[in-house]
């Protein structure tokens, strides 16, 4: 086997078209790699390699989507150290972000996500999709992946601009804009009160659904109040919301610069 392939160029070797073909342990045994499954105390999942070979151990006890991202995310250490591989990676290293980071952690999240939602696939799945959870739903059920995965990666290959953000307790944890959102639109620190999001996280709201709201109330611009934007946010945790922010009409981003 070649040494080192792009996720992508992996899933072209092997053939595979549709979500559905994405085998990761197949595609593990492929790269001189075996996938076990037992129970790990303090991290989610580690990989052993020495010379072409590698064993990666995944927790037993983690959600099936988990798993799947844990051994793309160790045959991502694993295709860019092969003959040296030695991780032990917690849940934190799997919540880095991707794409814009270069440490090691983050670049095997890259790997992990190139390889259960690669761009040739994704892009057809998603097309002309709103940028909705109704749609993220779907998606993640397809490629079996986790809500949040899916979600950044629908603003990365979706029709309509649009971001992912997470709020806590604390404020804002994370936020990543689609391509075609320029750096100057960023989305507030703290939640608005008014936002579904913000219901959601302190207890005045159960659910959300898509909904047109002023912009001013996620996107810190000096001209946001004139414009709308599209919300839909969910609890991930107890004291974690994600959210949604897409423009159907992409005008008025090109106002906003």
């Amino acid at each position: 086997m070649t040494r080192n392939l792009d996720p992508e160029d992996l899933l072209h070797e092997l053939g595979v078209t549709e979500p559905e073909e994405i085998d990761l342990e197949a595609i593990a045994f492929h790269c001189n790699a075996t996938v076990r499954y037992r129970s790990l105390d303090g991290c989610e999942a580690r990989i052993i390699g020495h010379g072409d070979h590698a064993i990666i151990s995944i927790d037993a006890r983690s959600s099936h989507q988990r798993q799947r991202f844990s051994i793309g995310h160790e045959l991502g250490h694993w295709m860019r150290d092969r003959g040296t591989a030695a991780f032990v990676c917690k849940k934190a290293d799997m919540r880095r972000r991707w794409g814009y980071r270069q440490d090691p952690e983050s670049k095997a999240n890259e790997f992990s996500a190139n390889l259960l939602m690669p761009r040739f696939i994704f892009r057809p799945a998603a097309e002309g999709m709103p940028i909705t959870f109704d749609s993220v739903f779907g998606l993640a059920d397809r490629f079996e992946t986790s809500n949040t995965a899916t979600a950044i990666r629908l603003v990365g290959f979706g029709s309509y601009p649009g971001m992912v953000v997470c709020h806590g307790l604390e404020g804002r944890n994370w936020y990543t804009p689609g391509p075609d959102v320029p750096s100057v639109i960023r989305p507030h620190r703290e939640l608005h009160h008014e936002t579904a999001a913000f219901g959601l996280l302190f207890g005045n709201q159960d659910v959300s659904r898509s909904m047109l709201v002023d912009a001013d109330d996620w996107i810190d611009h000096r001209d946001a109040h004139r414009y709308t934007i599209y919300e839909h946010s969910i609890s991930v945790s107890s004291d974690t919301i994600v959210t949604l922010l897409w423009w159907k009409d992409e005008a008025q981003l090109v106002d906003l610069v």
